[in-house]
């Protein structure tokens, strides 16, 4: 697989009734990105927005942190893992910021987005995590 990026993902870790929730930040080198920029017709005009489609390789550097959402959600110690989930925010680049929301992001002068959708194909030819963003 090509690869033409860094990126950083920003996990967030549901907090209790009583806490925030919290957001652990992961450098991840070696993935492959493409940006598609889409424009529709609105009621107020021309819309456009960015979509995001990422692919992350199997054999990156740090894959062996990686936990699925359901045990990333209950480990001890998620600052040293990461995971891929629907809401989880992406920034092009290496971003060194810690964010106590996502809000914080727009304080970053590089392209970003929220996870929409992804799946985990670590099978075949090409084993890959597939992120979608907008």
């Amino acid at each position: 697989m090509l690869t033409n990026a860094t990126i950083t993902i920003y996990n967030r870790r549901a907090g209790s009734k009583t806490a925030f929730d919290s957001w652990n930040r992961t450098v991840i080198r070696g993935v492959h990105v493409y940006v598609d920029h889409k424009v529709s017709a609105g009621d107020s005009g021309l819309n456009s927005a960015e979509v995001y489609k990422i692919r992350i390789p199997a054999d990156v550097e740090n894959a062996d942190r990686y936990l699925p959402p359901e045990e990333y959600a209950i480990v001890e110690n998620p600052e040293e893992f990461w995971t891929i989930q629907n809401d989880d925010q992406i920034v092009l680049g290496e971003c060194q910021i810690e964010i106590e929301r996502p809000a914080d992001l727009k304080a970053v002068f590089q392209k970003h987005c929220k996870v929409t959708s992804w799946s985990d194909n670590r099978f075949g030819t090409t084993p890959h995590w597939r992120i979608g963003g907008e």
